[in-house]
């Protein structure tokens, strides 16, 4: 196989078997290129079919393996395909590069242009060092290094001892996020990418200061974020405690943002990416393909540095399955999520995101086991307090176990927490049942209409907000929520959300709100 210059496929005795197909030349380039001339399935349908769905991704894979087969006719042995990966048999294949380093063959895959961005951008970046295979540079998804982080605090206000509390805060935060890695060498000139955080302190009138954080890309002269937040100086309240809280938070979800979609930046397509940036808004869609999708690239990015937040979302991935009747083997779904959940603690026992996702599979997976959950959320919130999930997962163990203040107390701490950032969706969703739990029905519904409104494509606030519409006679609101949960669930009926014992409102059946009465009008 030859790569520099026009793609070409020869046969031992110079017989040209170069496939016709574009998409069959990339599977091949993919494939020639990849450590060991094997990639993962899931990893060739992100870089060829990145705008489809799971499953029209993986339909498309098959279909272009099958042509692939044709084409390569008494040749097929080179290619080796199993229900996780697609390889090259290294015994039958030569990988040509231009081997003397020179340009003289041409550029690397020369005239090859694929429609999907994805596919783009890796040939843009493979062309950047193309010349010889010793010359040809590592791929994002084969990074030995993650992100670094540079804390730097700014002493020459007043008051050093707030500011190393809250830089002691960030760094727990920052620690806790898997893919990022805090350096004291703010001079790093190393390939790895580099991010510098700024704490320092804003005089103002006597007994107020205020904290600013600022965090920059020096690489790219670019300010990524910054915030400034008034502080009593001589007392810490609780408000005071939770606004820094949620600003360390707030700083932790922007850069995990900026971070994901930087290889978009210019210059930074290079950069490791970050799988959980990619991977929780799969999660959080409630939508299977995309789930799938999360799943596939978790295990497909784990290493022994990310491993155990990386397992405790696959089992959060398992409860979401569960709940929303997205598996046809429930039994499995709930053995599978309680091993990841298990796993992922016994890596990381000190880890606020491990102890929240698999506090949540405890529960949840036990259908509303609050017991089983309890210590590891209780623990979550120990550990790192400035973390929105560790007080969600608090919430949903005191839902369960009926204490209703708690719940409501800690959702409200989660979802301050959780303020302009992109969870604060889902933990307005859990304020909505913490308060529809303690029969605070006009917090309920305000803080899941504010869910709701967030995100459109949730259906978990809009399940809720019809029961709450049809008690209170709200019939407009009512229909019109109907009519979204259609759309988003091709297979709701009413029948169904009033009858089904497995249809996921368990609060609403609680508080004996599935009467037929209360619907009949909305037709």
């Amino acid at each position: 196989m030859q790569l520099t210059g026009p793609f070409r496929v020869t046969g031992p005795d110079g017989q040209d078997w170069t496939p016709k197909s574009r998409k069959a030349q990339a599977l091949l380039a993919l494939l020639a290129t990849s450590p060991n001339l094997l990639r993962t399935r899931s990893w060739l349908q992100s870089k060829l079919w990145s705008q489809s769905d799971t499953a029209h991704a993986g339909a498309s894979l098959r279909q272009s393996l099958s042509a692939l087969r044709r084409a390569l006719g008494e040749h097929v042995r080179v290619l080796e395909a199993s229900r996780q990966d697609v390889s090259l048999n290294s015994d039958l294949v030569c990988v040509l590069w231009d081997e003397e380093g020179s340009h003289k063959a041409g550029e690397f895959l020369e005239g090859m242009d694929l429609a999907d961005p994805e596919f783009r951008n890796w040939l843009q970046f493979m062309r950047r060092g193309s010349g010889s295979p010793a010359l040809m540079p590592v791929l994002a998804d084969q990074f030995e290094s993650r992100w670094k982080v540079v804390l730097t605090l700014d002493e020459q206000g007043a008051h050093p001892p707030l500011l190393q509390n809250f830089a002691d805060m960030i760094s727990r935060a920052l620690r806790e996020q898997g893919e990022l890695e805090l350096t004291e060498n703010a001079n790093d000139n190393s390939q790895d990418r580099l991010v510098t955080v700024t704490i320092g302190m804003v005089g103002g009138s006597e007994g107020t200061a205020s904290v600013r954080l600022v965090a920059n890309d020096p690489r790219l002269n670019r300010q990524i974020w910054a915030r400034t937040l008034p502080v009593s100086v001589d007392t810490q309240d609780e408000h005071q405690n939770l606004a820094l809280l949620g600003m360390a938070f707030q700083l932790q979800s922007e850069l995990t943002r900026y971070l994901a979609q930087s290889r978009n930046l210019l210059g930074t397509d290079a950069c490791p990416p970050l799988v959980l940036g990619a991977a929780i808004p799969r999660i959080f869609s409630f939508q299977p393909d995309e789930l799938n999708q999360a799943a596939l690239m978790l295990s497909d990015a784990m290493d022994s540095r990310n491993a155990a937040q990386f397992l405790g979302w696959q089992a959060q991935i398992a409860v979401i399955n569960l709940i929303e009747q997205f598996t046809d083997a429930p039994e499995a779904c709930v053995e599978s999520g309680k091993m990841l959940a298990a796993k992922a603690i016994e890596m990381d026992p000190m880890n606020s995101v491990v102890l929240s996702t698999a506090a949540n599979a405890q529960v949840l997976l036990e259908r509303g086991n609050a017991a089983a959950g309890a210590d590891l959320a209780k623990m979550a919130v120990q550990v790192n307090p400035a973390n929105p999930l560790a007080w969600w997962a608090f919430a949903n163990v005191a839902i369960y176990a009926g204490r209703t203040e708690d719940a409501l107390r800690s959702a409200r701490v989660a979802s301050r927490l959780a303020a302009r950032t992109p969870l604060q969706f889902w933990c307005e969703f859990q304020l909505g049942l913490a308060a529809f739990k303690a029969g605070d029905i006009a917090t309920a519904k305000q803080a899941l209409e504010t869910s709701a409104c967030l995100a459109p494509q949730f259906r978990p606030p809009r399940r809720y907000l019809l029961a709450i519409y049809a008690d209170l006679k709200e019939h407009d609101k009512a229909v019109h929520v109907m009519a979204e949960l259609k759309k988003l669930e091709p297979e709701f009926t009413l029948d169904r959300f009033v009858n089904d014992p497995l249809y996921p409102v368990s609060l609403v059946r609680q508080k004996k709100l599935l009467t037929w009465d209360r619907y009949q009008d909305l037709g």
